[in-house]
This record gives structure tokens, C-alpha cells and sequence, in this order.
């Protein structure tokens, strides 16, 4: 839906400003009250563009971007198999491995597993390309299911009863 309207004004700011150049070269018979009302809505079409970028910019913020922030995003990591983690009143604990394969070090954490479609799903913020993850998840029967390390960019983590 917004791609249609933003071809649409741009549709009509491109046919305003070839009649309103075809109008002023003489290229096109237009009378003079009806070219400058063309005249003034292809100012106003190519000043609102405008207007509107620079009142959405915050120019003198003293914050400064995380140099961190475009490298890091927030995964989705869905637990198999299906069948073992039904919908139930069996709370379920996650631990996850970080492990850097640059620095060679591991970080683990625990997160709260969510319900998608019937499996279990964690999210995970701040994961690099060049990192490595591991999942265990727990129940209350002290039943521990694992999986091996996997790249975050493989959204299923196969989990086998360990």
C-alpha cells in the first residue's frame, strides 16, 4: 500500500513538472492563469519532499549511534522437535552458549522460551555473523534436551534428549 502511493505522488510530480517545462519553454499552448497555478504546484510538490525530511531529522542529537548496532540484530530460534515440546503446563527454561569464534570465548545466558505455532522460540539480541550458538532447554521432570553449535542465520535448532 505504500509503495502504490508513493508511486502515485511521484507519478504526478513527474507529469506536473514535464506540462509545467513544456508550458514555460512554449512547447505546449497553456494560458498564462493555468501555468502559474502549475507553476506553483511543482514548487510546492518539490519543496513538501523536503520539508518533511528535515522536520523527522533530529539534527542536533548528542547521541551517537551504537558503533555496534548495525553488525547486531535480534534472532528468532525455534526448538525441535515439535512432538517433545507440546503446548502444556510444563514450564520450560532455556540457557543459550555464545560462543565468538574470533575471541574464542564463550557467554551463557538464559532466556524465557516462548510459544509460536505450537514450538518453543527464544529470542536472541545482539548475535554476530561470526558467533556460534548453543541451545539447551530444561522441564520440570529434569528431562534437558541440547543442541549442537549452530550458526545464527539456521532459525531451527535441533534439539536432541540428552
Amino acid at each position: 500500500m505504500k509503495k502504490t502511493l508513493f508511486y502515485t505522488f511521484l507519478s504526478v510530480f513527474i507529469v506536473t513538472a514535464i506540462v509545467t517545462v513544456l508550458g514555460i519553454a512554449g512547447a505546449l499552448e497553456i494560458k498564462e492563469e493555468y501555468l502559474s497555478k502549475l507553476f506553483y504546484a511543482l514548487i510546492v510538490e518539490s519543496i513538501a519532499p523536503i520539508i518533511t525530511l528535515f522536520t523527522k531529522t533530529d539534527f542536533f542529537s548528542d547521541e551517537k549511534p551504537s558503533e555496534t548496532s548495525a553488525t547486531r540484530n535480534r534472532k528468532s530460534i525455534v526448538f525441535l522437535p515439535k512432538e517433545v515440546f507440546k503446548r502444556s503446563g510444563d514450564p520450560h527454561t532455556c540457557s543459550i552458549t555464545v560462543y565468538n569464534q574470533e575471541t574464542d570465548e564463550e557467554n551463557e545466558f538464559t532466556v524465557e522460551p516462548k510459544r509460536a505455532n505450537g514450538y518453543l522460540n527464544a529470542y536472541i539480541d545482539y548475535i554476530n555473523e561470526d558467533q556460534l550458538i548453543k541451545v539447551r532447554v530444561h522441564n520440570s521432570k529434569n528431562e534437558v534436551w541440547e543442541s549442537q553449535y549452530f550458526s545464527p542465520n539456521i532459525a531451527k535448532a535441533e534439539m536432541e534428549l540428552i
